[in-house]
């Protein structure tokens, strides 16, 4: 029996064989390279997008008297086929004729909707805010949702429970209750039996999409994103055909493009494959002006030199590269020829991006551009840590090691720059503890889930390597966002566990040289890559399943037999209230790794003194003045955001950037001697003394 079994894994090696060097046959006949390997042998070729229009096809020619074929065509083809969405006959949305339902009270629905303003509709332009207030105001008027179509209902609650998400300083089961209550309305409000879809349909899914992922439910985000897109092709979002005025026309671009960056964003941060394939995908990009710009009847530019600074223009040309990138994602290796041509292509991306945006612009930047600036750093960081796979040879994943560092350090200089005051004067109030509270408060207030890990993957490989200048920079960022994302919360328990780790290592003697090669830290570090089904490898050998719950689950320790449901449900991915507290604290985070800074620069001698990094004050410095510094506003107010002037830069390292080898800003030393090297083995560095 044992013979059989080796003569077919004999049989199985050698068609293996067979096929890679079919392969490399097939390279070397179209031109590939040697430093491509076995690995990276059937990526297809790189097709990054190019900016600009798409050559479209000729329309069909107009043949006159046609509008009796036409009118008979939409007569009999009823219930066998639609015609083309543009030129559909919608009928009347459904109306709430005797409501019910109490308006939300004023003052609060004017607090939410000005959260939704200002960080929401700032980089996801779904509505045409002066319609939708006029709308608003209507309805507060009528003191009634009666006569209201019953879609609008459902916008107007998805609205307010995404506002929730911003409050600055929420009473944390109050604000998830009150977001569930506007949920559950707007959930009651959609008419599931409607063939009529419109642009209203496809607002509400994308907004309970992305409210499920700041609670931290990523399923039923993804189900609600697949009908966010699903019904943007159902009524021609997708392709700019059509004979809409141009109001219409920008609008259903904004919403097009809105779901395409979800798309690109939730398939990249959750590993779920892409929905909307780029070659179905013939739209124009959105006009960069404000809404009070677009009018039924045009769109009027404003003055040269007024124009606030757009997100979706930075962060769609990031997000079109996600097609390719998934696809080069299926590869065991990628190769260096490869990261090479991705390189090129990030940098002119970076190259078209105006002010503020571009890494070595001298401007601050304002903590709300933060997320946007950072599209880029998020891209490359997905496509760098592939090479971190235990299937990769060892030389490859150290160099992604070094990559993700490169992305960490040039987050890092982007954090710094939110972090300088206006004024550009230390003499005004930079880094001083008001100036940080309103800091906190704005970065605390619009920064959503996925920069959470985004800062968090970068923290893992910046500790891992030794940069703790960076590192810390980072954590600052996640101190004042606290307990305001769940999801925050349980990247910072990890990170807490992470670093008790790598202490560990350091006290029983651990260089930088064996960090780098040791599997077990690597695969900490790699994050969330080992929650994806095609690049995790940490669960080679496990059981494929694990027991669930049990009927009676154990709240918080306590077994109970209360039946558990709504936002209360309990999931295998759901922290207890003792596990969300017992972990310390980011502060607690905050004082660990000064205290390895410290040791690394004070533990052995330095050859030359290298400039450190200008540190922000300690999170509690600045904390104590946050509730002062961050009142609720009193009504909407809907004005642009200005931008600051450029200022001349306070001394630091940052004050003339130039660029690194691997990123595109300087890094940012993290020893004495300049090396990323590091703690050295050092009995000096010891748990107690840090906790």
């Amino acid at each position: 029996m044992s013979s059989i079994k080796q003569v077919q894994d004999l049989e199985k090696q050698l068609s293996m064989a067979k096929q890679q060097i079919n392969q490399l046959r097939s390279m070397m006949q179209d031109g590939g390279t040697s430093d491509q390997g076995i690995g990276t042998a059937n990526v297809p070729q790189l097709r990054l997008p190019e900016r600009g229009p798409k050559l479209r096809r000729e329309p069909p020619p107009v043949i006159n008297g046609f509008d009796d074929v036409r009118k008979n065509i939409r007569n009999y083809s009823k219930g066998i086929f639609k015609p083309p969405p543009p030129y559909r006959t919608t009928g009347p949305q459904p109306l709430i004729t005797q409501s019910n339902l109490p308006l939300p009270p004023k003052h609060v629905a004017d607090r939410l909707l000005g959260h939704y303003h200002s960080w929401m509709h700032a980089s996801a332009p779904l509505l045409h805010f002066p319609t939708f207030m006029q709308d608003y105001e209507d309805v507060y008027h009528a003191g009634t949702f009666a006569q209201c179509p019953g879609i609008w209902v459902a916008l107007f609650h998805a609205v307010l429970a995404c506002g929730t998400l911003m409050e600055p300083q929420p009473d944390k089961t109050v604000a998830e209750t009150d977001g569930a209550r506007y949920i559950e309305t707007c959930l009651m409000s959609i008419n599931t039996w409607s063939d009529d879809l419109t642009l209203d349909r496809v607002r509400v899914a994308l907004l309970l999409s992305v409210f499920f992922i700041e609670v931290n439910m990523q399923s039923p985000a993804w189900i609600w994103l697949g009908a966010a897109a699903r019904i943007s092709q159902d009524i021609g979002l997708h392709t700019d055909s059509g004979a809409y005025s141009p109001m219409e026309t920008e609008m259903r671009r904004r919403v097009w493009w809105c779901v395409y960056n979800w798309d690109r964003l939730l398939a990249l941060e959750t590993g779920r494959p892409l929905l909307i394939d780029d070659d179905d995908c013939e739209v124009n990009e959105p006009v960069p002006v404000d809404d009070d710009c677009i009018r039924p009847n045009g769109i009027t530019m404003p003055p040269p030199g007024s124009v606030v600074p757009n997100a979706m223009i930075a962060v769609i040309p990031v997000q079109r590269t996600t097609f390719q990138l998934k696809k080069s994602l299926k590869s065991q290796t990628i190769a260096p020829s490869t990261l090479g041509t991705y390189d090129e292509h990030f940098k002119t991306i970076m190259a078209s991006w105006p002010d503020p945006y571009p890494i070595h612009s001298q401007a601050p930047l304002d903590p709300r551009l933060l997320i946007p600036a950072c599209s880029l750093q998020s891209q490359r960081f997905f496509l760098y840590r592939h090479n971190l796979s235990s299937t990769c040879r060892m030389h490859d994943r150290k160099d992604a090691l070094e990559r993700c560092v490169s992305v960490a350090r040039d987050t890092a200089h982007y954090v710094q720059r939110t972090l300088q005051h206006p004024s550009g004067s230390p003499t005004q109030g930079y880094m001083s503890p008001a100036h940080m509270s309103q800091w906190a408060s704005r970065i605390r207030s619009t920064t959503p889930s996925f920069f959470c890990t985004h800062l968090w993957r970068c923290q893992l490989v910046c500790s891992l390597m030794g940069d703790f200048a960076s590192a810390l920079t980072l954590v600052h960022v996640s101190t004042a966002i606290g307990d305001m994302r769940r999801i925050n919360v349980s990247c910072g328990r990890f990170l807490a566990f992470f670093l008790d780790k790598l202490i560990a290592r350091l006290r029983a003697g651990a260089t930088q040289q064996s960090l780098e090669t040791d599997e077990e830290m690597l695969a900490y570090a790699s994050a969330d890559m080992q929650g994806c089904i095609d690049e995790a490898w940490a669960w080679a050998g496990s059981e494929t399943s694990v027991s669930t719950f049990p009927e009676h689950a154990a709240v918080n320790g306590q077994p109970t037999a209360k039946k558990i449901h709504d936002h209360e449900q309990l999931s295998a991915n759901t922290l207890t209230h003792h596990e969300a507290q017992a972990w310390g604290g980011w502060e607690q985070i905050h004082r660990t790794l000064t205290h390895l800074l410290h040791e690394q620069q004070h533990g052995r001698p330095s050859s030359q003194p290298q400039p450190q990094q200008q540190q922000p004050p300690p999170p509690q410095h600045y904390q104590q003045h946050y509730a002062q510094s961050s009142q609720p506003p009193q009504g909407p107010d809907f004005r642009p955001h200005s931008q600051p002037p450029p200022p001349h830069l306070p001394n630091s390292q940052y004050s003339s950037p130039a660029p690194s080898s691997r990123g595109y800003a300087p890094q940012p030393p993290t020893s004495a001697n300049g090396s990323n090297s590091g703690a050295p083995a050092s009995s000096r560095i010891s748990i107690k003394d840090i906790m």
